[in-house]
């Protein structure tokens, strides 16, 4: 493929961006040849051809677009360019699902010269701002996502995400106190933040819930894990840990979470809790903390009426046998997001 040949049909794949950009999406967006001069947010098309063996790119520019509205962010607000990137990052993905991406096809496979050199074809879309100081430039700059055939069978046109993780975060300054919600990437560019969580300014802690059970009722709780972690709650269940666990002093490490890394522990009370080691560590730990905060921590479930030292019977507790696992999911969902 020549280098005309190579501009032609990248050409073909701009005034196909160009024409999804102002027209398919629910929002106002303008499709420009060049990089927008006025200061504000804007994203960036870049064709990506990548050998295989990840040494060689070329990569040629393709278009750019802006917002109206708040997707202007004319004032260069942080939380304003992570929020806007969802939001057209959610735009894209709606827009895959109803297969209107599909046009692009036939021109991403018009580059089968390279693909059969062991290159990848891609669309990339970044996100910048202009204006601002050095410091806010490299703050407000992510890879959204790319857009790419099929990898199985280069019959259809998938979108894969490269954003990160978003924290929220607050920076202690002498007149005011900030809150930002960045990439997780984008922290190190903060001093002395502190992560928190929820609308108010509430301590983050790495799990929202610890388990601690016997191995016998392991199925059961196994079914809660589970369905908690597809609604996004942050779970220590152990056999979601094992590299993490993996050659770290247990004795240590569990002490660790159950004590000072969780924001509530659940524990599944029965005749085998009572009886193993480790589980008497765990909830040793764990009243350790309800102690010194002498706030409601330990959320105990009973499977059966086995009496477990320092879990007094005046302590509210759910009988597990009373309700199905996913009850007894919805129930810890609502208490550690504060429902």
């Amino acid at each position: 493929m020549n280098v005309n040949e190579f501009k032609t049909k990248a050409h073909a794949i701009k005034a196909q961006l160009k024409e999804l950009t102002e027209n398919s999406f629910l929002a106002d967006y303008k499709f420009h040849e060049e990089m927008p001069e006025l200061p504000g947010q804007y994203w960036k098309f870049n064709l990506s051809l990548l050998d295989e063996d990840l040494e060689k790119e070329i990569i040629r520019s393709i278009g750019y677009f802006s917002g109206s509205g708040s997707l202007k962010n004319s004032n260069l607000t942080i939380n304003d360019f992570f929020n806007n990137n969802d939001v057209v990052a959610k735009e894209f993905y709606t827009l895959e699902e109803n297969c209107l991406f599909n046009c692009l096809l036939p021109l991403l496979k018009n580059y089968d010269d390279f693909m059969k050199l062991g290159y990848s074809v891609t669309i990339n879309l970044h996100s910048f701002i202009n204006g601002g100081d050095e410091w806010l430039r490299q703050v407000c700059e992510e890879f959204i996502l790319i857009i790419h055939l099929d990898e199985e069978n280069n019959d259809s046109i998938c979108i894969s995400t490269l954003q990160s993780e978003r924290y929220k975060i607050k920076i202690e300054e002498p007149s005011q106190t900030k809150f930002f919600i960045v990439p997780f990437d984008k922290c190190r560019y903060f001093n002395n933040y502190s992560r928190v969580e929820g609308f108010y300014d509430m301590k983050y802690y790495e799990y929202e819930v610890a388990f601690s059970f016997a191995g016998e009722d392991r199925d059961f709780v196994e079914e809660i894990a589970d369905q908690l972690k597809r609604s996004n709650v942050r779970v220590f269940y152990d056999m979601y840990e094992t590299v993490s666990l993996w050659g770290k002093d247990l004795y240590t490490h569990l002490d660790d979470i159950y004590r000072k890394k969780s924001k509530y522990c659940v524990m599944f009370l029965s005749k085998h809790y009572k009886e193993k080691v480790w589980t008497n560590h765990e909830r040793e730990s764990a009243q350790a903390r309800a102690f010194t905060e002498r706030e409601e921590y330990i959320l105990p479930i009973r499977l059966d009426d086995t009496e477990i030292p320092g879990i007094r019977p005046t302590m509210g507790y759910i009988t597990g046998t009373n309700y199905t696992t996913s009850e007894i999911a919805g129930f810890i969902k609502s208490k550690v997001k504060g429902i």
